[in-house]
């Protein structure tokens, strides 16, 4: 079993109370999730949420993972034309407005889409921050499918699992929790725009339980692009509809 100790227990107990408060209970033995059945989530008072992921990267074009803070993060050309693309749609959501994470990458795209004058103003949120892989910067599926802590934290979805200065699940989705109960507070019946990163949209798709379970169709292989990743590719940038 992994090693949860390297989480702190202050950490591991917002992550199990945070979860709690939307029906959501982690084994606290080997870190895994489910929903319970019939409760009631709570209310979601804005009008609707999308998400734009943010640009692709030039570590996706060479299926590497990155850090928030990489040189492989950087957005590509490729990347920021669609984003552009995407942005000259945007009028038609009638989005109220944009929070965007703060991480590089993401900033970068939020100004991409700003570059086009948009109805909308742009936030920052800090808790709008998805997974930091730091410590596995430029390393591929391959060289990782045996190291236990991304078998732990991948494979097996232990919410406590993490990089000795990365984040794990269980912190990316109650910081998404967060993120609601500000929307509840700040943006009640407003049409909502989040740009920020993929594991963000998977948290928010948790906790409103968009599936059956909380990681139905998630593969590994799929998030980070191993093999025919030619239909993932082009969700960096895309538009996705949360709430």
């Amino acid at each position: 079993m992994f090693d949860t100790n390297t989480i702190p227990k202050e950490e591991r107990e917002r992550i199990t109370n945070t979860l709690a408060k939307w029906g959501i209970v982690i084994d606290q033995e080997n870190g895994k999730i489910d929903y319970i059945e019939d409760f009631v989530i709570p209310e979601v008072k804005c009008e609707s949420i999308h998400l734009i992921r943010h640009a692709e990267t030039v570590a996706v074009t060479k299926h590497e993972f990155m850090s928030d803070t990489s040189e492989n993060s950087a957005l590509t050309e490729n990347g920021m034309e669609i984003t552009r693309k995407q942005a000259e749609m945007l009028d038609e959501y009638n989005f109220d407005i944009a929070l965007y994470g703060p991480i590089a990458r993401v900033v970068n795209t939020q100004k991409v889409i700003m570059e086009r004058p948009q109805k909308f103003e742009s936030v920052q949120v800090q808790k709008l921050h998805g997974i930091n892989n730091t410590g596995w910067e430029y390393k591929s599926f391959f060289d990782l499918e045996n190291d236990p802590t991304f078998v732990a934290r991948e494979i097996e979805n232990n919410m406590f699992a993490r990089t000795p200065n990365g984040t794990s699940w269980g912190t990316v989705i109650a910081n998404a929790a967060d993120v609601l109960e500000m929307i509840n507070e700040k943006y009640e019946g407003k049409r909502i725009l989040l740009i920020s990163q993929g594991s963000i949209l998977r948290a928010m798709q948790i906790l409103l339980r968009t599936r059956k379970h909380p990681w139905d169709d998630f593969t590994v292989s799929g998030m980070y692009h191993v093999g025919d990743d030619s239909k993932k590719k082009k969700d960096y940038g895309i538009i996705n509809k949360v709430y």
